[in-house]
């Protein structure tokens, strides 16, 4: 059977007390795991689907296939977090979430863009020298 004792360590990140001596809140620790997650799990995806994919599909694939991956594991902790009495997680896990699974999809297309943007005016330079 798989162990989830890590997930409690992690949810001991949570404390207010805690949080209060470095001057973070909860949400701050959350969208920085959930962006984490996103861009490890886009990190060891990529290369896989670049050798079962062709060129042009594999920006695409391979941030959809870890955003599936990220929200699956999202939903086993959402799972693992739910008492008897309610959920374990705060009320603004899931939204937190999808703000940082976003935020890293928006921060990769305008990087893959200005690096593009930055090649073709490099490139228009050389010409012109």
């Amino acid at each position: 059977m798989i162990s989830f004792s890590i997930l409690d360590s992690i949810f001991q990140w949570f404390d207010n007390d805690l949080l209060q001596i470095f001057g973070i809140e909860a949400w701050h620790v959350l969208f920085g795991l959930v962006f984490l997650l996103v861009m490890s799990s886009m990190w060891v995806i990529k290369p896989v689907l670049e050798w079962g994919i062709s060129r042009n599909w594999i920006t695409f694939m391979s941030y959809v296939c870890s955003l599936l991956v990220v929200f699956l594991f999202l939903q086993l902790v959402d799972r693992y977090a739910i008492d008897v009495d309610g959920s374990l997680l705060p009320s603004y896990f899931w939204s937190i979430s999808l703000l940082a699974m976003s935020a890293f999809g928006t921060l990769l297309v305008l990087g893959r863009s200005l690096s593009k943007l930055a090649k073709k005016f490099m490139k228009k330079s050389k010409k012109a020298a």
